[in-house]
């Protein structure tokens, strides 16, 4: 064998043991997947994600499927109660619903519905549903929903379900600018026999709200003024908003309702009468067990 034969040999030898060397390398170095995995990370919908994060998403998909099966269900179980022969049917169906994934379904259904009776059906099922999400339209529906018997059921449901989580957020709607707001806030408040709202009740027997009286000249005229700070006159074009106090009926109602007193709309007399309610009778020894 030649020196040179020899010497190509050797050399591919050589390239082969380091080609093998390298491939054993290559072999042992973690792909870009296995070192996500080794953090705790898994491709999911076109990103790296934790287990936890991938649990949520596929639990709210989940819940966004159901949701869009309820809304579905909802809406023939309404069309079919409009049909005679179908509608005894469709109401034992409605009555079996509670599911607090069907919450929205009802909500956006009874938002639309035109007629009072149904209307109290979709009120009902809101309350069995136990969930937040129906709790919520109950308190919206009790609060502002233009029909009288509706916002009545709506409060019945309430008063059943928990009064007291419920009086917070309508004596919230006790400081509404909307003083027909106020006197519906009160009417709720006084179903829902929560009697430790009376004062907040005494607070709102009188509100004041910004109004615009009829426009006094001819519009784009201007009106001249002094400013309260004193910087001269002010040109204006129209009616200025004023201040109006407003006695709230439903509220001086609700008071009554709750307490059984009736001091009409002495707010001084109603605070002094609250106080001696709050104080324990002087006859009563505390340090008994």
């Amino acid at each position: 064998m030649s020196r040179m034969f020899r010497a190509c040999v050797w050399m591919a030898v050589a390239v082969g043991g380091v080609a093998a060397v390298r491939a054993d390398e290559a072999a042992t170095v973690p792909t870009h997947a296995e070192r996500m995995a080794k953090i705790g990370l898994s491709r999911y919908e076109g990103a790296w994600r934790t287990r936890q994060e991938i649990e949520l998403l596929e639990r709210a998909d989940r819940e966004a499927a159901t949701a869009r099966e309820w809304k579905v269900r909802i809406e023939k179980l309404r069309s079919r109660l409009e049909r005679p022969d179908e509608a005894e049917r469709a109401k034992e169906e409605l009555g079996a619903v509670s599911d607090p994934a069907a919450a929205p379904a009802v909500a956006a259904v009874l938002a639309q519905e035109p007629s009072q009776p149904m209307r109290g059906l979709f009120v009902e099922a809101l309350g069995r549903m136990r969930s937040q999400d129906a709790f919520a339209t109950l308190v919206a529906v009790a609060l502002d929903h233009p029909d009288p018997e509706t916002r009545l059921a709506a409060t019945e449901q309430l008063a059943v379900i928990a009064p007291e989580v419920a009086a917070p957020r309508l004596v919230a709607a006790l400081g509404s600018a909307d003083n027909a707001q106020v006197n519906r806030a009160a009417e709720a408040l006084g179903r829902l026999g929560v009697v430790s709202v009376a004062p907040a009740l005494v607070a709102s027997l009188e509100t004041q709200h910004v109004t615009m009286p009829g426009a006094g000249g001819q519009p784009g005229s201007m009106s001249a003024t002094f400013t309260p700070s004193g910087s001269g006159l002010s040109m204006g074009g129209g009616p200025k908003p004023v201040r109006v106090k407003a006695r709230n009926e439903q509220v001086l109602a609700a008071l009554v309702q709750l307490t059984g007193a009736n001091f009409q709309w002495d707010i001084a007399a109603w605070r002094e009468w609250l106080a001696t309610q709050a104080r324990p009778a002087a006859d009563i020894d505390l340090r008994r067990g």
